[in-house]
């Protein structure tokens, strides 16, 4: 053996059973967080209510009307969904919990109404549940 063969042995020495075993589990470890990631990926990707505001419009300083659509994965069953309404300085200016009533089709078009405090500049959608 040469000097630097075993120069290079001493820096980089065999691997102890110790070493496959954090390597193995590091391995387990790293299989685990991906299968979990996908059945959360795979849970969450098709909720049982979801809404968008496909239009807005503000008639005076004190009000915000949305054109809101809701689809349901069973439309027997009622929704709500919480709205804000935000002014040109991004503050809240109007708050409420619209309720979708039961139907018979997945898509519910539904005119909203919002009073607010001074003139709203933007409307969203903070989340929707099934009722009850």
């Amino acid at each position: 053996m040469t000097t630097d063969e075993a120069r290079i042995k001493a820096r980089y020495p065999k691997a102890s059973p110790a070493d496959y075993l954090l390597g193995g589990l590091a391995a387990v470890a790293v299989l685990t967080a991906i299968v979990l990631v996908i059945i959360s990926g795979l849970r969450n990707s098709n909720p049982d209510v979801v809404a968008m505001i496909r239009g807005f419009e503000v008639p005076s300083a004190t009000e915000i009307t949305a054109e809101l659509v809701v689809q349901r994965k069973d439309p027997t069953q009622a929704a709500e969904c919480r709205m804000y309404a935000q002014a040109e300085s991004y503050e809240t200016v109007a708050e409420r919990i619209v309720e979708v009533p039961p139907g018979t089709e997945e898509l519910t078009t539904m005119d909203v109404s919002l009073k607010t405090t001074k003139e709203a500049t933007a409307i969203r959608i903070d989340g929707c549940r099934l009722a009850g």
